[in-house]
């Protein structure tokens, strides 16, 4: 019987074979997305950073949540900003969402970039050394994407994400994003082990420090004179592995294909307190926000409320 005869069959009979129905617009969707990013990640790298530049500053202007809250939670942390950085704020954040597809979709993404200092990975390889491994926080600050392909060069790594709601969009985001000698792990229990396995290995493993996480899996902590919800993930996981941890970021420089890596090693462990040691990481990113305060991801709702929280 046909594919189609056979769905009609079983409808009219009350049986409905769910995941039969429901293949097609998943696999349509999941072909849409590839293509979209696919032809998006063919843009030299200036094209997308200034095709972004001017769906930012748009975006950030429409009616709605985003552009006041990318508003608020830059004048809270910079009152003193002028109207042009507000500006070039809102264009940075585009600039970082039309990074992801050259990013996720090419072979080398970091072929052909100029990354600064060169030799910014001997303070990495000192850590490694060590044997215990390597927790590597970037919060959504300058190319941040950058740094999963650029450091699973040298080393293997395996990045933390937030997995969308959708099991369908999960899946395609962990295979589009994984490549040789980078892994991906959802924000998951199933996630959270292949993180521990991986210090284990010796191996490194990175963190968005400044996603928020779901209720009962964080502490309330100050972000810029505001509570955030932060999580406690990090500390956990230097507490099992006694792994160093790295705070870095690459900075987008004028050129388009130009990158500087800010690094700092924090040089003691965090404590053993929850409270202290997210109120600790928090003032730390801080300080690397700082160094290019446009070029942070204002417009995420770093301080909403989870629900358990």
């Amino acid at each position: 019987m046909a594919p189609a005869s056979l769905v009609n069959t079983r409808i009219a009979s009350g049986v409905v074979p769910f995941q039969f129905v429901t293949a097609a617009p998943r696999r349509r969707a999941r072909i849409i997305m590839t293509a979209v990013f696919w032809l998006l990640s063919l843009l030299p790298l200036s094209w997308a950073q200034a095709l972004g530049a001017w769906l930012g500053a748009g975006a950030a202007r429409l009616p709605g949540r985003y552009g006041t809250r990318l508003q608020q939670n830059y004048l809270q942390a910079f009152p003193e900003r002028t109207l042009a950085q507000l500006q070039e704020a809102r264009r940075a954040a585009g600039r970082m969402l039309l990074e992801i597809p050259y990013f996720w979709m090419r072979n080398n993404p970091v072929e052909g970039l100029n990354i600064a200092p060169a030799n910014f990975h001997e303070a990495t390889d000192v850590l490694l050394a060590q044997g215990k491994g390597l927790i590597l926080l970037s919060p959504h600050l300058g190319g941040f994407e950058l740094l999963g392909p650029l450091f699973a060069q040298r080393y293997p790594s395996t990045v933390l994400f937030k997995p969308p709601h959708r099991p369908w969009l999960r899946d395609w985001v962990e295979r589009t994003r994984s490549r040789p000698n980078l892994a991906m792990a959802p924000a998951t229990p199933r996630g959270v082990r292949m993180l521990v396995k991986a210090l284990k290995r010796g191996e490194t493993i990175g963190i968005l420090p400044d996603q928020c996480p779901g209720g009962g899996e964080g502490d309330w902590a100050p972000f810029f004179g505001k509570s955030a919800y932060t999580m406690n993930l990090v500390q956990r996981l230097q507490a099992l592995s006694d792994a160093p941890i790295v705070l870095v970021f690459a900075e987008r420089l004028p050129g388009a294909r130009s990158y500087h890596i800010h690094m700092e090693v924090l040089t003691e462990p965090l404590s053993s307190d929850r409270q202290t040691a997210a109120s600790h990481l928090n003032s730390k990113l801080e300080q690397l926000i700082a160094r290019a305060p446009e070029q942070y991801l204002w417009g995420y709702n770093r301080y909403k409320h989870p629900r358990g929280a």
